[in-house]
Order: structure tokens, then C-alpha cells, then sequence
């Protein structure tokens, strides 16, 4: 723990000796029983007695005592309450205490001793007499302003206790040597590095005004002249030190252009007195010239910074003595060590405010106080965005080459499905070539023999005008029919489009079977009719329904060639539940030949030796697109299959009912 004391008086404690009279436990226990008026005490009662007097014996007995604590003085400077003397105070007790638990630090706040011309300082009486009867294992030179007054105090009071000396310089380091029982520490060459900073970061710098207690006796920067004379080819020297703060104001506003301040002033010694950090900032704040600055605490006050000592750093140096020196450590082996060299920190703010630019700082550089980029104030959400993003990224290109893939395949597949359905109508021509003969061929029999029978007539003395006029309507009407056979085969054959219209089932399958008539006699087959009658009309394209049908019959044709005796095909129309139409192509082959129905319309898939596998997709799509369904059934009865589809029936056509009579 940390003990501030004054210059006050102490009383010192006194220990008091345990009472001689005090019995030891074994006479306690060996001790017997007082007997009562009858005799013998029972033994049970000798028993507890027995342990209640050892009970009384071991409260009373107190152990050896421990081994004290170590004990440290830490000699500090009267008003030394900068912010660099409280952290490293602070940061000294912190490291102790990890160390050594045990350990005690109390600081004494006093200022140098007077050096009389012997060279021998004098203890103050009053010191001698607050430490009187107070042991400490190590004392601590906070400055070197407090090395004589610790080597006599360590002399009159603690001759066996070591004296640490933080903060020497090399000169110091070498007069030392020979004390007894002295470790320390040497601190880097600051002012060195501060000044050789100063031309680095600004070249055209003509004046240094440095701002300190006093350039020829300074505790801590002893040799302010020989440091400075480095340095006189290319700028002068400004003493400012030892002012008070109005005159050091004044002055710093009238400085010169191309002037660097070197703030290393602990307090002002004259006038009104100012606290370190408070005065640099007044100073930054008025002086139109940069200031540097040698101490980490007195940064982020309007200084650039420099080559700085920090007091935790220094406070772990000293601590590593300290604990060497309670574990055992002779202090002949520990000497005299350097210091951790001194941090580059600059004020990245004032930086900027003096135009100095990054490619003239140090590699080793520290730029505190520089506002954060994006990276470094939001590395995690940056992370987490461009994930984000890459991922909705690729999510969308997947999902337009998904796109695009799809439409590809969808345009590969309609425009394979219309080639497939002119190859399955071009494969129909050679069946429909004998039924479009036998329909060519019949109306132009017909116009023939009309034609005959009106020339016969011509030839008679006096013609008979109505029945030669009969012919002639006949003959245009069997010329008209001719054409538009014609014409349907055509477009059926160029996949001309179409306009739906109302169709009667029936009729559509007896034009089936007219156009089929010549194919079954070559087959020897016959095609059964049974056609419901009333059925609704449905909404198609005549020619593709016409094809559908045309191509189950021959299907189902086909499926009967191999049978030794020819059978029969039945086409049939009905009514379904729905309301629409059902078309039925029922033979009496050998049936599916236990192949799954559905697979009977996969493209490509026939049990045909020679078939292509593409009548059955097409005819599906076809009734698809109509609106109905086409499927493979087995017959109830008998042998062979049935392929059904069908068709919605068509709306009813409304009439307007509420037209006047007679317009």
C-alpha cells in the first residue's frame, strides 16, 4: 500500500511482551482435576474438564510472529503532483504489489537538501526525527535532485537498506560506482533525440526556444548547453527558462518565424504557479510555433510530442529492481541498468494543424489521437457488409444464369416440341394419302359425271334448264369440297395457325373415319362408331384435335397388325362428370405388355419396332393446351387398351332476349 506522510511529527509504536505468567498447554493438560467434596470426580467429567482447559490453553497461545513485510521510501520532490510524478507513483505501487502482496510503499514529498560547501548534504533534524525507530529494506530517489538526500538518510537512519537511483545520466552512472549497496537506472539521451526530431519533421527550423526550470541546473536534463551546441550551425537558441508565466506568455507570442518550442518545464518558479499540463496548454495555444515535448503525459495538450518517458514504463524498470532486490538479489549483481529506450508519440492533430507530412515521420513512429478510417472503426460491420453483399451477389447472378439457362431450355424444348410435331404430321402423310385420294377422287367423280350427264342434255333438240342448272350447283359444290381438302392437308401440313371454334365432337370422328376408310380396307380392319348423341360442342383447333384422334387410331391399328386375326377398333364419344367431352380409342391388341401408362408418353419411349416415340407426347401437349387430359387405361373386359382424352366443353352461347318484335 501507499503512506503519504508530512513533515510532522510520528509517534513509534511500541510491541508489548506476552505475559510471563501465561500457562504453556502442556502444563495445562498435565494439570489434575480438583476433587469434589465426596471424593473422585467421574471420569467422564475429568474427561471434559480436561479438554476444556486445552481448549482455553490454544486460545490463549499465540504463534511466532511473521516475518515482518518489506518496507519502501520512495523520495519525491515538494510539489510534485504532475500528472508523469501521480502515474508513475501509481504504476510503481501496481507493479510491487504483484511481486510482493505483502510489500508497503509510502512516499515522502521534500525538496532537495542545502549542500554546504564540504560537499556533505545536511539531514534535516526533523526527518531524522520522523523516521527515528522505522525500518525500510529500500529507498527510491525519485529525481536525482533526492540521490544526496537519500544516500544520508540511508547513512544516519537504514544503513543496510539499498538505495535505488532511477533516473542518472551516464556522468552520474560513473560517479556512483563505488557506493555500497546502490543499484539505478540510466535514461536514454531524450533531449538528444528530440532535438535531431525536430530538424527531421521541420528542416527550415532557424531558432529552438526551450521552455525549462533552467538550462544550467536541471535535475533530470543536465546537459541542456552541450546537447544544444550540436546544433548551432543551423539554428540559434531561445532561453526561456526560469520566467514567470505573464513574462513566459508575452515572450512566446513575439517569437520569430521559423521557431520550435521545447516544453520541459516541470512547474514555473516564479511568479504565480502553474501546474505543468496547464501551462503547455497555454502556451501551444498562444505561440505560433510547434512545441515538443519529452514526457508522455503532456501530450494531447497541443504539443506534437517527440521522444518521450513514460512513467509506467519507467515505474516497471524500477519495479524489477525492487523485486529482485526483496527476493535476495545482492545489489552488487543487479549495478546500475539502462532504462527502456524512450517511445516516438506524436499528436496526429497537431500534425496535421503544422502541415507536417507522413512520409517525413520516423518508421518507429506512434501517431496517437488520428481519427479512425472506416477499416479500423467499423472492420467487423465492413466484414459483415461486403459478405452480405458478395453473397446477395452471387444469390443474383445464380439465379439470373438459372434464368436464362431455364428460358433457354424452355425455347429449345417448344421449338423441339414443333418439330417433332411436323415430323409426327409429315410421318402421317403416307397413311393419309389413300384417304386424301379417296377424298379428292370422289367429288371429282362426282363433277365427271355430272359433267357427262349435262352434256347429254346439251344434245336434246330442247334442253331442260332446271335440271341443268341442278348439275351445275352440284358440280360447284363438289369443286368447293375438293378445294377445301385441299387446303385443310395444307395447313395442316405447314402448321399455319388457327383460330379455336366450336367443333361437334362427333362429327370431327365420323370425318376421321371417312379420311381412315381406304386404310382399314388395305388393313383389313374395321373402325366401330359409337358416338353419344347431345354431347356439347367443345372449343378447338379442328385440324390437332383431328390429328389426335387420327393418331390413336392408327396406334391402335398398328397394335393389332402382328395378330394372326384382324379385330376391331371402337371410337367413342361421351359425356363426362364434368360436364366436358371424353374421347375413347379402344382396341383389342395385346394391351400395354405391362409397361407403366404414364411412361407410354415420355418422349422418344415406343414399343414400336420402327416408331420414334413422339406421337403420344404430342397428342398429350396437344389435348394439354385444349384444356383436358390424355391418358392410358386397361379395358374392363377383354384384351387390348384404351386411350382416353378429354375435352371442356365449350361456354353456352347467350342470346339477347330483350330485342323489340319485328326489328
Amino acid at each position: 500500500m501507499i503512506r503519504k506522510t508530512r513533515q510532522t511529527g510520528h509517534w513509534p509504536l511500541v510491541q508489548l511482551p506476552p505475559p510471563r505468567c501465561a500457562p504453556t498447554p502442556v502444563a495445562l493438560l498435565s494439570a489434575n482435576p480438583p476433587e469434589g467434596p465426596h471424593g473422585s470426580m467421574p471420569l467422564f467429567l475429568r474427561f471434559l474438564l480436561r479438554w476444556l482447559l486445552l481448549a482455553a490453553a490454544l486460545g490463549a497461545w499465540q504463534p511466532a510472529a511473521a516475518t515482518a513485510p518489506a518496507r519502501v521510501l520512495l523520495l519525491m520532490s515538494t510539489g510534485n503532483t504532475t500528472p508523469w510524478s501521480v502515474q508513475f507513483a501509481q504504476a510503481l505501487r501496481g507493479a510491487l504489489l504483484r511481486g510482493h502482496p505483502r510489500a508497503e510503499l509510502d512516499i515522502e514529498m521534500i525538496s532537495g537538501p542545502r549542500v554546504p560547501p564540504s560537499g556533505t548534504p545536511e539531514l534535516p533534524p526533523w526527518l531524522a526525527l520522523k523516521y527515528a525507530g522505522r525500518r525500510y529494506d529500500v529507498v527510491v530517489a525519485g529525481t536525482a535532485e533526492q540521490l544526496p538526500l537519500g544516500l544520508a538518510l540511508r547513512g544516519r537512519l537504514w544503513p543496510e537498506a539499498t538505495l535505488i537511483a532511477p533516473t542518472l545520466d551516464v556522468a552520474q552512472a560513473e560517479a556512483l560506482k563505488g557506493v555500497p549497496r546502490l543499484t539505478g537506472l540510466v535514461s536514454g539521451d531524450f533531449v538528444r533525440q528530440n532535438l535531431a526530431l525536430v530538424f527531421q519533421l521541420l528542416p527550415g527550423t532557424r531558432h529552438v526556444a526551450v521552455i525549462a526550470t533552467s538550462l544550467d541546473n536541471d535535475s533530470i536534463r543536465p546537459r541542456w548547453r552541450s546537447e544544444l551546441a550540436r546544433w548551432q550551425d543551423r539554428a540559434s537558441l531561445i532561453d526561456l527558462s526560469a520566467l514567470d508565466t505573464e513574462e513566459l506568455l508575452q515572450r512566446v507570442q513575439r517569437l520569430p518565424p521559423d521557431t520550435v518550442l521545447y516544453f520541459a518545464v516541470p512547474v514555473t518558479t516564479t511568479g504565480t504557479v502553474m501546474l505543468q499540463r496547464d501551462l503547455l496548454q497555454q502556451v501551444a495555444a498562444t505561440a505560433r510555433a510547434p512545441v515538443f515535448v519529452d514526457a508522455s503525459p503532456l501530450l494531447d495538450t497541443g504539443a506534437i510530442g517527440g521522444w518521450v518517458m513514460l512513467p509506467d514504463v519507467v515505474a516497471r524498470d524500477v519495479a524489477s529492481q525492487l523485486d529482485r532486490l526483496l527476493a535476495g538479489t545482492p545489489p552488487e549483481r543487479i549495478g546500475i541498468e539502462p532504462h527502456t529506450p524512450p517511445r516516438l508519440q506524436l499528436d496526429w492533430r497537431v500534425l496535421q494543424r503544422w502541415g507536417i507530412a507522413g512520409e517525413r515521420l520516423p518508421a518507429d513512429s506512434e501517431v496517437l489521437f488520428q481519427p479512425p478510417g472506416l477499416w479500423q472503426a467499423y472492420r467487423g460491420t465492413v466484414l459483415a457488409a461486403v459478405a452480405v453483399l458478395l453473397v446477395q451477389s452471387a444469390l443474383i447472378l445464380a439465379l439470373v444464369l438459372e434464368r436464362r439457362r431455364r428460358r433457354n431450355a424452355e425455347l429449345r424444348a417448344h421449338r423441339h416440341l414443333r418439330d417433332l410435331a411436323r415430323l409426327n404430321r409429315s410421318g402421317a402423310i403416307s397413311a393419309l394419302s389413300a384417304a386424301l385420294a379417296h377424298e379428292i377422287n370422289q367429288p371429282l367423280g362426282s363433277i365427271l359425271s355430272n359433267a357427262e350427264t349435262a352434256e347429254l342434255l346439251l344434245e336434246a333438240p330442247q334442253p331442260p334448264r332446271d335440271e341443268l342448272r341442278e348439275l351445275v350447283s352440284a358440280i360447284r359444290e363438289d369443286d368447293l369440297r375438293a378445294a377445301a381438302v385441299l387446303e385443310r392437308l395444307r395447313a395442316w401440313i405447314a402448321k399455319a395457325p388457327s383460330e379455336p371454334q366450336r367443333l361437334s365432337i362427333n362429327g370431327l370422328a365420323e370425318e376421321v373415319a371417312r379420311m381412315l376408310r381406304i386404310e382399314l380396307r388395305l388393313r383389313e380392319a374395321e373402325l366401330v362408331l359409337q358416338l353419344e348423341d347431345g354431347l356439347p360442342e367443345v372449343l378447338a383447333d379442328g385440324v390437332q384435335i383431328q390429328q389426335v384422334v387420327l393418331n390413336l387410331v392408327l396406334n391402335a391399328l398398328d397394335a393389332m397388325q402382328p395378330l394372326p386375326r384382324r379385330g376391331s377398333v371402337t371410337l367413342r364419344t361421351e359425356r363426362n362428370a364434368k360436364g366436358g367431352v371424353d374421347v375413347c380409342v379402344a382396341d383389342q391388341g395385346p394391351g400395354l405388355s405391362g409397361v407403366p401408362a404414364e411412361r407410354l408418353f415420355e418422349p422418344f419411349f415406343s414399343t414400336k419396332p420402327q416408331g420414334l416415340g413422339v406421337g403420344l407426347s404430342i397428342s398429350r401437349s396437344i389435348v394439354e393446351h385444349h384444356g383436358g387430359t390424355l391418358r392410358a387405361e386397361a379395358p374392363v373386359h377383354g384384351d387390348g387398351a384404351v386411350f382416353r382424352f378429354t375435352l371442356p366443353a365449350a361456354p353456352k352461347v347467350t342470346h339477347d332476349t330483350d330485342a323489340a318484335p319485328g326489328r
